[in-house]
């Protein structure tokens, strides 16, 4: 199984939001940059299955990927919620394989990262967006936004 962590894009900073946090959506410029970004990616991966936190901001990002990867199994999971641990993403997985997209949150993809590779002093942070390929509990690549002309 190939697992690709996507933190999810730019959404509204916290201090400027008056809802719940779990309501803050992306702002343009976020819907920009994971529209640009995941059209690039798309020729570099197949995903089997996209699965995403139902945080707005995660949410959005999740539903941008799948309109670049329609034939995709989209699962919406409250696992993925902030706060979510590798334990979480272990149950979610159970009985998938192939390729599947988790798009999530910081520090908590980071942090199942290093929980999958058995290294905790990892230093990672996925920015936003971003993605890390893990294969076989070896990362793989980590690719930026920024890696791509025309993503900025």
């Amino acid at each position: 199984m190939k697992l690709l962590f996507i933190r999810h894009s730019l959404a509204i900073e916290r201090d400027e939001f008056n809802g719940h946090d779990f309501d803050r959506p992306l702002v343009e410029k976020g819907i920009k940059r994971a529209k640009k970004f995941f059209k690039h990616i798309k020729d570099v991966y197949e995903i089997d299955y996209i699965l995403t936190s139902p945080a707005k901001r995660a949410l959005q990002t999740a539903e941008i990927l799948y309109k670049f990867y329609p034939k995709a199994e989209f699962i919406k999971t409250n696992r993925l919620l902030p706060g979510a641990n590798i334990n979480d993403l272990k149950a979610e997985l159970n009985g998938k394989e192939g390729v599947v997209a988790i798009i999530g949150h910081e520090p908590d993809l980071s942090n199942i990262i290093k929980d999958i590779m058995h290294s905790p002093n990892l230093k990672i942070k996925l920015s936003k967006p971003s993605l890390a390929e893990m294969e076989d509990g070896v990362l793989k690549a980590l690719i930026s936004y920024r890696h791509y002309k025309g993503c900025e």
